[in-house]
């Protein structure tokens, strides 16, 4: 049958025909939409999930400073991101941590930390040297935390490593 003579033909005809995949898909479509309204923008159903669950903890972050204070381009220098670094300072903790028995790295000494700090900052130290972009002389690795609560948001900055 060419489209024309679909088209000629009489609606009831074809309705009869197709109308219980018609109700059935209209009813699926009908449900699928009142699902969509009724969950929403909400976690886990949301487009952006990493927002969809926020928790009290202060959010951390890490950045590199010159002695006077001054942040550095970590990725001009470098070429790895700040996100990077964090995510290196994190595994060389973890795997340490797993090493020793100790899962949770507030139970990480403190000066295996600031060793494990220094050893990540001395290796994005020779990372920038041999790009041909070396770093100030003597750089610092600071750790920034973002602190939510009801009166807002506020950071607060500590000094994790310096060479």
């Amino acid at each position: 049958m060419s489209f024309r003579a679909l088209l000629s033909a009489p609606l009831w005809p074809r309705l009869r025909q197709h109308g219980a995949r018609y109700l059935w898909l209209g009813l699926f479509m009908g449900v699928a939409i009142f699902v969509s309204l009724k969950t929403g923008e909400h976690y886990p159903f949301s487009h952006f999930p990493m927002y969809g669950n926020p928790n009290p903890k202060p959010v951390d972050y890490y950045f590199l400073t010159d002695v006077t204070g001054q942040p550095l381009p970590v990725v001009d220098l470098t070429g790895d991101t700040a996100p990077k670094l964090k995510k290196r300072l994190n595994t060389e903790l973890n795997e340490w941590g797993f090493a020793n028995g100790t899962r949770v790295k507030s139970e990480i000494p403190p000066d295996v930390r600031t060793r494990l700090t220094k050893e990540v900052l001395d290796s994005f130290v020779a990372q920038s040297k041999h790009r041909g972009t070396p770093l100030p002389a003597r750089v610092q690795l600071w750790r920034g935390e973002i602190h939510t609560g009801p009166d807002g948001y506020h950071e607060t900055f500590v000094m994790e490593a310096e060479n």
